[in-house]
C-alpha cells in the first residue's frame, strides 16, 4: 500500500471520527441525561453520572471545537498509521 493509500485511510478515519464526535456532541447538548444513560451501559460499571458537567457550566463552542479539531488530527493519524503498518504487512508496497 503506498503512501497515498495510507493518507487516504487517515482521511477516511478523519472524516468518520469527525462525523461521530458531531453526532455525539449534539446527542450530549440535546439530550444529556439519555446520552450518560447510553453511555453507562458501554462503561463496564462506571457510573458517568457522577462526572455529569452542572448545567451551570455549559458546553462552550471553543471546547466543543477545540475537541473537533483535536479529535480529527488524532484519528488523521492513526487512520494513516495503520494504512502505513497495513501496507508493511500485507507485503504490498
Amino acid at each position: 500500500m503506498g503512501s497515498s493509500k495510507a493518507l487516504a485511510i487517515g482521511v477516511a478515519s478523519a472524516v468518520t471520527f469527525g462525523t461521530l464526535y458531531v453526532a455525539c456532541a449534539l446527542a450530549v447538548l440535546l439530550f444529556p441525561d439519555s446520552t450518560i444513560a447510553l453511555f453507562n451501559t458501554w462503561m463496564h460499571g462506571i457510573d458517568l453520572t457522577l462526572v455529569k458537567r452542572p448545567p451551570s457550566k455549559p458546553i462552550g463552542a471553543g471546547e466543543l471545537g477545540g475537541g473537533l479539531v483535536t479529535a480529527l488530527i488524532v484519528s488523521f493519524a492513526f487512520g494513516a498509521l495503520f494504512g502505513w503498518a497495513y501496507g508493511q504487512m500485507s507485503g504490498r508496497r
